[in-house]
């Protein structure tokens, strides 16, 4: 067994390169079929079809409303109304499965077809998005600032800053999140309006499947984010993040993939510390390609 790892310690970066092609064929097979055959684009739909003019046309979250993140969302999905609706799903889909890739890395391929994974890319939401911001959340603060413009209650990962006492991260994950939605108020003033009413409406109603309330899976998203900093572990925040969704829907786990870059890095690590225990040199590059991002455990970054 111990040869073994060894071997795969030797062989480990080409083998993730073929892995990750192997990904990217699969990424683009499903493009193409989701493409050509449309699939159920329904959230990006929702981000198409939005008259910019009264986003929020219905103060209720979750009903009758598709579109209910804040305004400054314009800026990544408002050019694509300029293009004919077949065209922006294709190029909405084409983003998420990129960010999907990069995340997924080497286990891309057979994580794509989760039925979770595979319906949040179909469905073109934006968890995978949210995932990828807190992964580089943790080495670029001003990430957060699309979680909290967007679904707004997964910036309870935020509180890891404030435990960990990381003053600075967490200042400017604030900062950066007001000067965005500031600009966007100068320039939309009645939409932030409509936003805040939407959000002052009350809670979200449990949605199906799993029919589970905000508020206690807000709680169990402190806990879970409490507990993270007093381990120094990072990989937890995204699960907080899953919980603390504002509707908790069959897709929601999709999120989850924001946990695999630091299991790949955990995995790299095991790697180098199975090759020094058999003396055999590990190639550059073996830690799962993302070791200059993320650590699955700040201890081992500092």
């Amino acid at each position: 067994m111990t040869r073994l790892l060894a071997l795969l310690a030797l062989r480990w970066a080409f083998l993730r390169k073929v892995l990750v092609g192997i990904g990217i064929v699969f990424a683009a097979y499903y493009w193409l079929q989701l493409t050509t055959t449309t699939g159920a684009p329904v959230d990006t739909n929702w981000y198409w079809s939005a008259n910019p003019n009264d986003l929020y046309p219905h103060p209720e979250l979750l009903e009758r409303n598709g579109y209910n993140y804040s305004p400054a969302f314009e800026v990544v999905v408002g050019w694509g109304r300029h293009l004919p609706f077949d065209a922006f799903a294709a190029v909405w889909r084409g983003i998420l499965l990129v960010v999907f890739v990069w995340l997924a890395g080497p286990i891309a391929a057979p994580v794509m077809f989760l039925p979770p994974v595979a319906s949040e890319i179909n469905a073109g939401n934006i968890q995978i998005l949210l995932a990828a911001a807190i992964v580089v959340g943790f080495r670029h603060p001003a990430a957060w600032a699309f979680v909290l413009l967007t679904k707004v209650t997964p910036g309870v990962g935020l509180l890891w800053f404030a435990l960990r006492r990381r003053w600075r991260d967490l200042a400017v994950a604030l900062g950066a999140t007001a000067a965005i939605a500031g600009v966007a108020f100068v320039v939309w003033p009645d939409r932030w309006f409509g936003w805040f009413e939407l959000l002052t409406a009350g809670s979200p109603p449990p949605v199906p499947p799993y029919n589970l309330p905000l508020l206690p899976r807000l709680a169990a998203a402190v806990a879970v984010v409490a507990l993270a900093a007093w381990r120094g572990w990072r990989w937890p925040v995204v699960v907080a993040a899953m919980l603390a969704l504002p509707a908790f829907y069959f897709l929601s786990p999709s999120i989850l993939v924001g946990v695999i870059p630091f299991a790949r890095e955990w995995a790299g690590g095991a790697l180098r510390r199975r090759r020094e225990a058999a003396s055999v040199r590990l190639p550059a590059g073996a830690t799962g390609g993302v070791p200059s991002l993320v650590t699955f455990d700040e201890r081992s970054s500092t």
